[in-house]
């Protein structure tokens, strides 16, 4: 791509999207995906300039988030499309990393580019499935793990790592906060949400996180909703984003009347959502749907008009709640919440207590297998590549060359994930399924569940 050369810059001056999150300043980020390798290379370029220059000449702290494309096989990988950003700003934005398809090479190759434009801020994450592509052809694919990728960068690079607060069960949930724990100890700095409307299950992840005084950056990523937007999330194009149906019943009924109001009933909204992420803690919002500098001019505006309207918690609840009229934003019934009385003050007034997980759902098919695998496999993790075949027979080894896993996996493989990752990723499906079609519920959901049967569950890595 000519017109994104490589750049050497050795300025001295120091991060400053670091240093902004540090100060507890408020950053908005416009998300733009890097586009494929089809269009045109000059084009692509102007289009990214005149986007930084839209996002940087706002009075709020603005910037760019470029994340890869919904299919990045066919699309520049963003650290190399960020290499067209202006070489005086490029501290100033975030970068993504994705694990899809990512050889251990590719990755050092890629760190090797973003040390040399200088791309200070990046978020890593393993990489969503292919859409439509089964369990065999999803094995295909190379997928680096997010807590990998932080080994890579985390010291070097101020990097950042991505949670989906968004689950409804407790075994969907559980196990995503336990892994987003693991990589804050593996060296992120900070946090990105999943996208979502959900403002209980944004202010439980800051309770959650400040009940283990994990008082690390988050930011809530946000999306200006179009009506074909919302036919992508609706068809599941867009994995791990759901929509309620109350919400949806109030999306249609503003669809109703006409598409420039139902665009400015998604800016009121928007409005609220932010001021109630910087009332709540969080130290920005990325934001999905403005990729067109005068969209994030007007977001911007608007943005920064409720962050002065809304000063204090009180009242801003009082008109959240009436303008969403208490619409249930939870996806399904008898959805899971972590805390009780959530949404009723902005901070936690004492200790906090996790709500009852509810009655054990485990079968009798599953016990009986838990209890043999335990019986063969009680010191699996210290006996190498002993009863390989029985441990194939019994828990589905795939020979993952890794010291197993089994006696802290509830006696479950966690290499059963199509996507071979170390712990729950972003795409799960309400019921708790894997993002793959045809593989059923996901491996780190099952574990949770049996965890919690045998009384293990707070002891889970």
């Amino acid at each position: 791509m000519s017109e994104l050369q490589l750049e050497m810059n050795f300025s001295p001056r120091g991060n400053r999207l670091q240093q902004a999150l540090d100060r507890a300043e408020f950053v908005l980020f416009i998300e733009h995906a890097a586009p494929a390798k089809d269009n045109d290379p000059a084009a692509a370029a102007d289009r990214l300039r005149a986007l930084e220059q839209a996002a940087l000449e706002q009075p709020l702290n603005c910037a760019l988030a470029i994340t890869d494309c919904r299919y990045p096989t066919a699309a520049w990988h963003p650290v190399e499309y960020a290499s067209g950003l202006s070489p005086e700003n490029r501290d100033r934005h975030l970068v993504y990393l994705g694990g899809r398809g990512e050889s251990p090479q590719h990755v050092t190759e890629l760190l090797q580019l973003a040390r040399a434009n200088t791309l200070t801020n990046l978020v890593v994450t393993s990489g969503d499935a292919v859409p439509g592509e089964d369990r065999r052809a999803t094995r295909r694919h190379v997928f680096t793990d997010s807590l990998n990728l932080l080994e890579r960068t985390a010291g070097e690079f101020h990097t950042g790592v991505v949670v989906n607060p968004f689950c409804y069960t407790p075994w969907s949930l559980v196990p995503q906060y336990r892994k987003l724990v693991r990589k804050f100890a593996a060296g992120a700095a900070f946090a990105v949400t999943q996208a979502g409307w959900d403002m209980l299950k944004l202010q439980s992840l800051r309770w959650y996180l400040c009940e283990r005084d994990l008082f690390y950056p988050t930011i809530a990523r946000l999306v200006l909703l179009t009506p074909e937007k919302v036919d992508d999330i609706l068809s599941g194009e867009i994995p791990g984003v759901t929509i309620s149906p109350d919400f949806r019943a109030i999306l249609e009924k503003e669809l109703r009347f006409s598409r420039t109001q139902f665009e400015a009933a998604q800016y009121r909204r928007l409005e609220l959502q932010v001021a109630g992420c910087r009332l709540l803690g969080f130290s920005g919002v990325q934001l999905l749907g403005v990729e067109q500098p005068a969209r994030i001019r007007l977001a911007a505006e608007r943005i920064g008009a409720a962050l002065e309207e809304f000063t204090d918690f009180g009242s801003w609840l009082e008109s959240y709640n009436s303008y969403l009229a208490r619409t249930e934003m939870a996806p399904r019934s008898r959805s899971y919440a972590l805390y009780d009385r959530v949404l009723h003050r902005p901070y936690a007034d004492g200790p906090l207590a996790l709500r009852d997980f509810g009655p054990v759902q485990v079968s009798r098919a599953e016990k009986l297998k838990y209890h043999l695998r335990k019986f063969f496999f009680a010191h699996a993790d210290s006996q190498g590549s002993e009863r390989l075949l029985l441990k194939k027979l019994l828990a589905g080894c795939r020979n993952c060359h890794r010291p197993c896993r089994l006696p802290r996996s509830a006696f479950v493989c966690p290499a059963e994930c199509p996507k071979n990752l170390e712990g729950p990723c972003g795409g799960l499906k309400l019921d708790g399924s894997c993002e793959v079609p045809g593989v059923g519920e996901c491996v780190f959901h099952r574990i949770a569940r049996i965890a919690h049967w045998r009384g293990e569950l707070e002891q889970m890595p």
